[in-house]
């Protein structure tokens, strides 16, 4: 039996134990001597000017490219076949000389992306569908992770957070799993100071008892998908509740925020003040909202470029580009992670100058509705361990069913149906049913991307 099938058969209390025991693994990976290290080294990059930033990054392009180039067996291949090395990077502007990476190669050279100098035992093994629902695998190293929670801890900072602080996480993970049918629909990590509500049980049935947590429970933020904290807003004006004690902060990621979502957001959570950050899994680079609420490029841990910029009076836009600093186990030179962005060369308000990003663009999804009225967004999970599903949109027409497009590898069998099918019924609703529907391709949208859902009802969102 699966853990988290023995994980769902505990009673709440045994889940929060679990959940503090994964929590307290996590910190002393996350939180180590090497974090504060990190985390004092960037309180001092806080003034540096556009020439130190600069010099930063090409001195950390070049270790990244030499240290792939000598110890990783793909980018040896793949510089070698582009007729380039290591000293053919002699500034930033010569970066665009070697070739870009993207998702599928990381999908079919994983392998040969491994450093060779590094010790498996420093390796940690992270999956994530991405944003076209199929399995991506890579790795992180202890030093990667912590510099990247270092990064995150240093933004939060800007607006009074501490670690430590209590807070609640709504997340499309299944931590309340989706049979829980009375109260608590939450659960707690207590070595993070961390409550879960998982979107599965933001219905109108339950929000009663989340509207009365989170009144009781005094958070000092919350983080997570927009998407998720947007509906937890819907379904509490719906119900005609008040939320009496807000947050001071909402931190949101991994999604685009949009302003129907913010207005609806701060109309119920009165007085919590949003903020954005912008990552991906795969953690090569990061964008973080200042205390003018500008993106600003987290220089320290990666490298954005766009590629194939455009030019207007907004700025420069284009497909970014991601060149991680602190993962050598496992390097991400040049890496399409499929979302775009603006960059915008005006100084901001703020003392930092890094570079703004005036926008990050993609991300943009449909919901499915289930059964039981819980909105839907995120599919992550249903993937994870499915490695011959090479895209897959999730389609809904009816109420009552979900259509799953999947585009198949060569070993894709009726065993891979099987499981995706299990995994709807305990990830998302057992009472949704699910069709199959095999196609030779997904249609894109007009900028080149394809949605990882969409709906065909009649109510969508908004």
């Amino acid at each position: 039996m699966k853990l988290e099938n023995i994980y769902a058969r505990l009673t709440p209390s045994l889940q929060n134990l679990a959940c503090s025991i994964y929590g307290y693994k996590l910190k002393e990976l996350r939180f180590n001597k090497d974090f504060y290290a990190i985390h004092r080294f960037l309180d001092s990059t806080s003034e540096w000017n556009a020439e130190q930033i600069r010099s930063y990054k090409e001195e950390n392009i070049y270790k990244i490219i030499h240290h792939a180039y000598n110890h990783c067996p793909y980018y040896k291949q793949k510089y070698s076949s582009a007729g380039l090395s290591p000293s053919d990077f002699k500034s930033i502007d010569d970066l665009p000389l070697f070739p870009e990476l993207t998702k599928e190669e990381v999908r079919m050279h994983w392998k040969e992306m491994l450093a060779d100098n590094i010790p498996a035992k420093k390796l940690i093994q992270y999956h994530t569908s991405g944003s076209t629902g199929t399995a991506l695998k890579f790795f992180w190293t202890q030093y990667s992770v912590q510099f990247y929670w270092a990064v995150v801890y240093r933004y939060m900072a800007r607006f009074g957070i501490t670690l430590g602080d209590k807070y609640l996480t709504l997340t499309g993970k299944t931590v309340v799993p989706i049979s829980t049918d009375k109260p608590p629909y939450w659960r707690q990590n207590k070595a993070m100071n961390q409550y879960f509500i998982s979107m599965q049980h933001i219905t109108h049935n339950k929000i009663n008892h989340l509207a009365n947590f989170i009144n009781q429970a005094g958070f000092k933020y919350f983080t997570g998908y927009p998407s998720i904290i947007y509906q937890l807003s819907l379904q509490i004006e719906e119900a005609g509740l008040t939320i009496s004690n807000p947050p001071e902060h909402i931190f949101t990621g991994a999604e685009k925020l949009f302003e129907y979502q913010r207005k609806q957001i701060v109309q119920i959570f009165k007085g919590s003040k949003i903020h954005e950050h912008y990552s991906f899994s795969e953690e090569a680079a990061s964008a973080s909202q200042c205390i003018a609420n500008n993106y600003h490029e987290d220089f320290e841990l990666g490298h954005f470029e766009l590629t194939s910029p455009t030019y207007n009076e907004d700025g420069a836009s284009g497909e970014l580009l991601a060149t991680g600093f602190a993962n050598y186990g496992m390097p991400f030179i040049r890496y399409r992670n499929g979302d775009t962005a603006i960059f915008d060369d005006h100084p901001c308000q703020c003392h930092l100058k890094s570079q703004i990003i005036k926008e990050i663009t993609g991300r943009t999804e449909d919901y499915i509705l289930t059964p039981e009225g819980a909105k839907i967004m995120r599919f992550d999970y249903l993937f994870k361990e499915t490695h011959d599903v090479k895209e897959c949109q999730i389609l809904q027409i009816k109420p009552e069913e979900i259509i799953l497009r999947i585009v198949r590898r060569n070993n894709y069998s009726t065993q891979t149906e099987n499981f995706i099918r299990e995994q709807v019924k305990h990830y998302i609703s057992s009472n949704i049913q699910v069709l199959f529907e095999y196609v030779s391709e997904i249609p894109r949208t007009q900028a080149g991307k394809f949605k990882a859902v969409v709906s065909q009802l009649k109510h969508l969102q908004q």
